[in-house]
């Protein structure tokens, strides 16, 4: 399960495009104080979003090596968290409030052993829509597949 933000990526990219062929049009007409917004002071803002809000986050669920691992890559670095697959009990579902008032809900995985044992988030964030919903749903249905590792008899 993959959540990649590819929607704020690219509002974020296309802006810092359009402000900085803004600031360089300012330039080449001799107008220093756009040229300085549109080129160095917007700009950096838009990358500090970039860098802060852009994040990668997998989960990797493997029966064949009883592995459970979440993968978080930004541009600030990557990190990654494994688990023993045989301690996640299920996933749920959290909510939380809005600003506006309205629910927005994230995915968490629910470790009944091991030295990590309680509730931990999938991400930090919470979002609207079904997404998590969805991904709750396919998680738990995964999980309860029965599945016979043994080698089958002709």
């Amino acid at each position: 399960m993959r959540s990649v933000p590819w929607v704020i990526a690219i509002m974020l990219s296309g802006m810092l495009l359009a402000v900085i062929s803004f600031g360089l049009k300012a330039f080449f007409e001799g107008n220093g104080a756009d040229a300085f917004w549109g080129l160095l002071a917007i700009p950096l803002f838009i990358v500090i979003f970039i860098v802060v809000f852009v994040r990668r986050d997998d989960l990797i669920l493997d029966r064949s090596r009883n592995l459970l691992e979440l993968r978080h890559s930004t541009f600030r670095g990557r990190t990654r968290v494994q688990h023993r697959l045989e301690h996640l009990e299920r996933a749920k579902l959290q909510s939380s409030r809005s600003s506006k008032g309205g629910k927005t809900y994230r995915i968490a995985l629910v470790l009944d052993g091991g030295m990590d044992a309680g509730t931990h988030p999938v991400t930090p964030v919470y979002v609207s829509g079904n997404g998590a919903k969805r991904g709750v749903a396919a998680i738990n249905a995964w999980l309860a597949q029965d599945v016979d590792s043994g080698n089958r008899q002709a």
